[in-house]
């Protein structure tokens, strides 16, 4: 239904040790490297964000595909590039993102980087090398 728009992120509560879900939109699926890049556009003191900050995700999943993934998190200047991409791609979502935020920006790439400094990016990767993990179907055709 979604394709590989949205990813949903298992994690690890930092306090409470809980485990969680959460759906979040792809800022950009880069097929080079096969990261699913997002972000938390509420800021870098969202939940799911500090949760990631202090462990990495159990798991992702992107349409019927399911694994443990390598995780990173995006410098500035690699975030701002990413979010002009996505502004790119998707400008009208982004422009609700952005208001709904209550972010604005003059459209300079400074400007930009300004902006995505309260807005940070991951990345989940492809799962973990030696063959610890391997991705899981979920039964369903994977496309």
């Amino acid at each position: 239904m979604f394709g590989d728009r949205f990813i949903l992120v298992d994690h690890v509560g930092r306090r409470s040790g809980t485990t969680y879900q959460t759906a979040l939109e792809v800022v950009e699926h880069d097929e080079a490297t096969d990261e699913y890049l997002v972000c938390s556009g509420t800021g870098p003191r969202a939940d799911w964000y500090r949760n990631l900050v202090a462990a990495p995700a159990q798991s992702v999943q992107v349409r019927n595909s399911c694994w443990t993934p390598t995780q990173r998190l995006l410098d500035g200047a690699e975030a701002a590039e990413r979010f002009a991409r996505y502004e790119h791609a998707h400008a009208k979502s982004a422009a609700r993102l952005l208001k709904s935020m209550g972010k604005a920006y003059d459209g300079t790439d400074g400007d930009r980087q300004r902006m995505v400094a309260d807005m940070p990016m991951i990345a989940f990767g492809p799962g973990l090398e030696s063959g610890e993990n391997e991705a899981r179907d979920l039964g369903r055709t994977v496309r």
